[in-house]
């Protein structure tokens, strides 16, 4: 009885909206209108329309890598019947709710590629000739484009309203254990499903912006960053929620924070290994196909050790995107304090943004300046208006998943 009644008590503290997050709103306002405006201004410009598709990509995948990661992660804690990870899991679900607005955002991006005042995807302006591109010819056209991009975006969104809806449906119910056994049966298809649409996804939207180039490694290079880049934005929210009462009394402890700091610490190392492991192996290759890459990101060359923008943001990547949330996420003490928690979250955020920078940009023709103000104008624009569509989430919907049949284990969960 004592048991029924804890339980009852944690799941009674936590309330749907509480006046609403209006701070988060009205900063998902602002962020939205000023990248509109710095699209606007953009576009004004022969200059910033050459260097907008670029930009627009930036943007639309780095929410991309935002949200399809989260739903990664919903996935996982599904499929591994994880106790810990049930209070932050609807953290996780708000993050890929979204995942129809993402579809949204990849219109243009189709648009962008028949534009030819704004140049992007170098293939699709291909003439015949004698090229190795004549042998990409059967993936690399648009047709082809345009039916896999359609298709990622169909199954995502349908698993993402599964998953959440199933989520939320558990919240007005009794008997759940069915509703967490039929998730339970589809998290291992969608984790094989999400295997190869992630990978084939990032072929298409990254790797390909240099159709000569490949890497037997990139999915996996970008499927890193992916699940870091979910778990620090999962780890602020919860950090922010958890502050303003939104997941109850005692609900989310110290142990489950230090399980996130964990997976951002094991993920961060993750990804420094296999850009390791891709850099050295192209370097030790020197196969001008391959090295051709880190040659336009002043990493490899006859003038490799000369000072150059591409050479220090290379140097600004390795910095930000492994030594220092390494540094940050080292210790248990950091893992488990909510402020250092956030910084090291926030470090990686703008890492994973300067590493699809630098996977990106170098790709522009060379007369465009490798910056721009106008630049932030798309992902300003994409992230604001996902963090104003998870304010609205948060002000309709409890923070945690109150009706999981371990949702009283997981609020007990101690290492």
């Amino acid at each position: 009885m004592s048991t029924d009644t804890s339980s009852k008590s944690l799941a009674d503290s936590v309330t749907v909206g509480q006046n609403g997050p209006g701070a988060l709103s009205v900063a998902a306002i602002i962020m939205a209108v000023a990248g509109g405006a710095l699209c606007i201004m953009a576009l004004a410009s022969k200059t910033g329309r050459e260097a907008f598709g670029f930009a627009y990509l930036w943007g639309f995948t780095f929410v991309w890598v935002l949200v399809l990661g989260s739903l990664f992660i919903v996935a996982l804690h599904h499929a591994t019947g994880a106790v810990w990870s049930v209070v932050i899991r609807r953290v996780a679900e708000m993050f890929a709710a979204p995942m129809w607005i993402v579809g949204i955002f990849f219109i243009p991006v189709l648009i962008l590629c028949f534009w030819h005042d704004i140049p992007l995807f170098k293939w699709l302006h291909y003439e015949e000739g004698h090229d190795t591109l004549a042998s990409k010819r059967a993936y690399l056209n648009a047709p082809f484009f345009l039916v896999r991009g359609v298709g990622f975006f169909i199954l995502w969104i349908l698993f993402a309203r599964f998953f959440v809806g199933k989520s939320l449906a558990q919240d007005m119910q009794k008997h759940t254990e069915s509703v967490t056994a039929k998730m339970r049966r589809f998290a291992p298809g969608f984790i094989i499903l999400f295997a190869f649409t992630g990978s084939f996804a990032s072929f298409d939207w990254l790797m390909s912006l240099d159709p000569h180039w490949f890497s037997t490694v990139f999915g996996v290079y970008i499927f890193g960053g992916m699940v870091a880049t979910a778990l620090a934005a999962i780890t602020i929210m919860v950090v922010w929620l958890r502050s303003t009462g939104r997941l109850g009394q005692g609900v989310v402890s110290n142990e489950h924070l230090y399980s996130l700091g964990t997976l951002m610490f094991a993920f961060t190392c993750f990804w420094a290994y296999i850009w390791m492991s891709q850099y050295m192996l192209i370097w030790y290759g020197n196969m001008p196909e391959e090295t051709i890459y880190f040659f336009k990101r002043g990493m490899i060359g006859p003038n490799w050790s000369s000072p150059s923008v591409w050479s220090q943001v290379s140097l600004l990547l390795v910095v930000v995107r492994f030594i220092l949330p390494f540094g940050l996420l080292l210790s248990r003490n950091s893992k488990t304090n909510p402020r250092r928690l956030v910084i090291a979250s926030s470090v990686i955020l703008v890492g994973q943004l300067v590493d699809l920078y630098w996977m990106i940009m170098p790709e522009m023709p060379a007369h465009i300046p490798v910056f721009q103000l106008s630049t932030l104008g798309p992902p300003l624009l994409m992230v604001g208006l996902l963090i104003l569509y998870i304010s609205r989430f948060i002000a309709r919907h409890r923070c945690v998943p109150v009706g999981d049949p371990l949702f009283d284990r997981s609020c007990k969960f101690h290492l």
